[in-house]
């Protein structure tokens, strides 16, 4: 009850647009993890993968560069990503490319090392990308929900200073994705949920001291289920927005386009288990794409917010080379997009 009258006073406030007939957010761009195969393809084998991706109205991709895992952080040369750069280049495309990071960041007791493996994977980009027309924009992949004492801290001085080191590296603006958390009985996990009030109050404090942030992509699914709905996810929009204009952040939505297939939290229990996570292997038959109808609804949701719109989930659920059902799913979303 207080979450929904939380997000009805900040639009009664003007803080929200009205809940009504809005326009959807367009759908800006995709995340894409690049493979040691990607890395390896032509700008000629790029053209068929970014005809399909602009056929969605998209022009932005979100890139985290995993090829080669153990040299993640150290970029070797210009081959790996000139296929796909010269592509994106001669399209006039955007490129936002992550900064990584170390395994477990979240539980680390000092945010030192952090920052120091942070600068050199930023040093080795510019110099290998800074030059290229479509690296546009910097992407700072630590994506939570709430923290609160050493963790709190430690993010405070992750996403000031990373954020910081990108714009002194190569000015460009600088994305986050944080998620927010809708089961509040904690039967998937051992997180304390908080309310839209305290989500708001806390990032607000915390975008407040990252001035080098300029755009928040907030995930809309929660825990990815298909059982929740449009008004389970609209009180965490709003607390969102409010707090993006507390700290003068632009405010996007990452509308994902995967989901696992759910009737209610419930029956996940009765099906999975209590305490479950959602990214168990073993659930990887239960996941899909989001329907392209519930997909325009989300981001009529979006639309109330921001008018800008990122996705994750394409390659993994709408990109073609997938397959049959990835196939059907992308011609499903681009009849959808094209459709006025």
């Amino acid at each position: 009850m207080r979450s929904c009258c939380f997000a009805l006073a900040l639009v009664c406030g003007g803080v929200a647009p009205a809940w009504g007939d809005t326009a959807p957010a367009r759908l800006a761009g995709v995340f894409w993890w690049m493979s040691d195969a990607d890395t390896r393809r032509s700008a000629e084998d790029w053209k068929g993968e970014l005809d399909q991706l602009q056929a969605l109205g998209a022009d932005l991709m979100i890139v985290s560069d995993l090829s080669g895992r153990a040299g993640t952080d150290t970029p070797v040369g210009e081959a790996p990503l000139r296929g796909f750069f010269d592509e994106t280049d001669r399209r006039g495309m955007r490129v936002f490319l992550s900064t990584l990071s170390m395994p477990d960041w979240w539980v680390q007791p000092d945010p030192g090392p952090e920052l120091a493996r942070a600068e050199k994977r930023i040093r080795d980009t510019v110099r290998l990308y800074g030059a290229r027309p479509s690296f546009r924009g910097w992407y700072v992949p630590y994506e939570l929900y709430h923290f609160t004492g050493a963790q709190a801290a430690l993010i405070g001085a992750l996403y000031r200073g990373v954020a910081e080191r990108c714009k002194a590296a190569l000015d460009r603006p600088v994305m986050i994705s944080p998620f927010f958390l809708l089961d509040r009985d904690r039967k998937l996990g051992d997180f304390d949920w908080v309310t839209p009030e305290e989500y708001r109050d806390f990032w607000t404090g915390l975008l407040r001291q990252a001035p080098a942030v300029d755009i928040v992509a907030l995930q809309d699914s929660g825990e990815h289920l298909s059982c929740y709905t449009l008004d389970d996810r609209r009180p965490f929009f709003a607390a969102m927005k409010e707090a993006c204009g507390a700290a003068g952040k632009t405010l996007w939505a990452n509308v994902e386009s995967g989901e696992l297939e759910v009737a209610s939290l419930d029956d996940y229990v009765a099906r999975f288990g209590l305490k479950t996570h959602v990214n168990d292997p073993k659930l990887a038959p239960h996941w899909r794409a989001v329907p392209a109808e519930k997909f325009r609804d989300k981001l009529r949701l979006a639309g109330e917010f921001t008018d800008t719109a990122v996705t994750w989930g394409y390659q993994e659920f709408l990109r073609p080379a997938r397959g049959p059902q990835a196939a059907a799913a992308h011609a499903a979303y681009a009849a959808l997009m094209s459709a006025k």
